[in-house]
């Protein structure tokens, strides 16, 4: 008890009275403020994958039959892809990362962002869905916007 008095004496000591707001470097009360308020999730969706057409657009996560990756793994190389893409789109270069290994040629599938606001308190309502970019014969053809 003794222990929890004083670390918390000292909690509230640096949060007074240092310019940083806290001593510890591990203890943060400004964790909130440290979050983003915008979140952006990507996410792929498949039309074709080889030469087999399927019914309706599948979320890439679904087919690990076909690509044999775990989950989480699979999941954060859609976020690299997303995040190596963002320079090509604006230089109109050629990407040949290996994310366009996942799958196997001839295949197409798009590329997506969910956007979320988090500042607001009704933050469901904010979702806005985005088409970034199409893949074709392992070509990227970006999403023009019509402004």
């Amino acid at each position: 008890m003794f222990w929890a008095i004083f670390y918390f004496a000292i909690a509230i000591l640096g949060r007074v009275f240092t310019y940083k707001k806290e001593i510890y470097p591990f203890f943060r009360w400004s964790l909130y403020s440290k979050t983003p308020n915008k979140l952006v999730y990507p996410y792929i969706l498949v039309k074709k994958v080889g030469d087999s057409i399927l019914p309706k657009p599948t979320n890439i996560l679904d087919l690990y039959s076909v690509h044999d990756l775990a989950l989480t793994d699979l999941n954060l190389m859609v976020n690299n892809f997303y995040q190596d893409t963002k320079p090509v789109l604006e230089s109109e270069l050629n990407y040949q990362g290996i994310f366009m290994k996942v799958l196997p040629e001839n295949s197409e599938f798009t590329l997506y962002i969910k956007e979320l606001d988090l500042s607001v308190k009704d933050y469901k309502n904010t979702e806005k869905h985005s088409q970034v970019l199409s893949v074709k014969n392992n070509k990227i053809i970006p999403f023009e916007r019509n402004n």
